[in-house]
């Protein structure tokens, strides 16, 4: 991949949500021009006239007022990359040193493009490179952060309280009833007996999560309805011609599969630092397999082990850590357009979401609609030791060490 492209693609995730003014529209403008003709000046292999272009990208970002550079300071961070790329091309490896260093002060961390992009072979020796990749790797080689994460304690009898007035023992979780009135109606509505069709236990899963997945597009960038269940977010979709994102499609399988009779939770996955996304999939209990299974339906996906066994969240989080095998199902897809592979879904987006997980105690139909006399669900993560989401983005009044607790059968006593 050519450092170029990433600025582009960075340049519309940086000023995204800048208010329209004067000095961003200037500043578009000149930036798309310098980048055109960088494009050009590196097909010809002129790296002189490429960093002499990228230099003039940085004057164009230091006349920016203040409030517009720290929106668009990953500009700023790819700009000293590019630059250490092209001086590296040129033989230059102590100005390519310094504007690696400065690419990282400012945001630039990805490790894994860094560590292949052979525009930096020149420095691979170099003790100053190696320095800053190793920095680079700890905030975003997700899979090796992952790794080093800390083991869980199966012996904690507590949960992590972050609210005084909350209890002392492990709470319990809950499921709704299949027989409740608004799951009945859900099976109703959509026919999912048919949907979910005759074939055996696993079978009917799968089918389920392959219509959620086929009934409305994954749109992340969604605002989320005011009436988040099944039903409503269908006729939603259909009537606007729209997405929902992977949280509105995890509750929506979650309600089919409590509509029929399993046992199910969605599970938020997040990072251990927030950056710029977490995912929401599904757990959910096979009684013929005594385990909880992988589902989601974001990208019609599920996971086995190298045999063909069907895995659970916890377990594939163990095999990342261990390197053992896992295998993606074949068809794997974003929308029915884009294949998902394992090299991307798992060892990297699913690696860096999967640090900490958290869930709802109480599994039930409309579990995030506001409406009167709403009573919200308390919501636990399980954490590994020595870490916390008390103060961070998706906090819950309790944490757990303990995933012999957090993934118990929902039919344990």
């Amino acid at each position: 991949m050519k450092t170029i492209t990433l600025v582009i693609t960075l340049l519309c995730l940086s000023l995204s949500g800048i208010a329209q003014n004067n000095a961003k529209k200037e500043f578009e403008k000149k930036y798309g021009a310098l980048v055109k003709e960088i494009m050009n000046v590196r097909e010809q292999k002129d790296y002189k006239k490429a960093e002499k272009l990228n230099w003039e990208i940085l004057k164009l970002y230091d006349a920016l007022p203040q409030t517009l550079q720290e929106r668009a300071r990953q500009i700023a961070g790819l700009t000293y990359y590019d630059l250490a790329c092209y001086q590296s091309l040129q033989g230059k490896k102590k100005a390519a040193l310094n504007n690696l260093e400065k690419a990282f002060a400012n945001g630039w961390s990805n490790y894994n493009h860094a560590k292949s992009d052979s525009d930096l072979d020149n420095l691979r020796k170099e003790k100053r490179y190696l320095e800053v990749l190793s920095k680079m790797r700890l905030d975003s080689d997700y899979l090796y952060i992952l790794q080093q994460a800390n083991e869980y304690n199966r012996t904690e009898t507590k949960p992590v309280c972050h609210n005084e007035s909350l209890t002392d023992t492990l709470p319990r979780f809950t499921y709704m009833n299949p027989n409740d009135s608004n799951l009945v109606y859900l099976r109703k509505h959509f026919n999912l007996d048919s949907i979910a069709g005759s074939g055996d236990e696993i079978s009917k899963i799968k089918n389920l999560l392959y219509w959620v997945h086929n009934i409305v597009p994954h749109d992340g960038n969604s605002r989320n309805p005011e009436e988040q269940n099944t039903i409503a977010m269908v006729e939603l979709c259909q009537k606007e011609k729209r997405g929902v994102n992977c949280r509105m499609m995890a509750q929506m399988l979650n309600e089919c599969y409590l509509a029929m009779g399993f046992k199910s939770r969605y599970i938020t996955c997040m990072p251990k630092v927030m950056i710029n996304d977490c995912h929401v999939i599904n757990a959910v209990y096979s009684n013929t397999l005594d385990k909880w299974l992988w589902m989601d339906p974001t990208f019609n996906a599920y996971v086995t082990d190298e045999k063909g066994n069907l895995l659970g969240i916890g377990e594939v989080r163990e095999r990342l850590r261990k390197n053992e095998p896992i295998v993606l199902n074949e068809d794997a897809n974003w929308n029915n357009k884009n294949k998902q592979t394992k090299e991307y879904y798992l060892d990297y987006y699913m690696a860096k979401n999967l640090y900490y997980v958290t869930c709802p105690l109480r599994s039930e139909y409309n579990a995030e609609t506001n409406y009167p006399g709403k009573k919200w669900s308390m919501h636990i993560s399980l954490v590994p030791e020595g870490y916390s989401t008390n103060g961070k983005s998706g906090a819950t009044p309790y944490d757990s060490h303990n995933d012999l607790y957090f993934w118990q059968s929902p039919y344990q006593e």
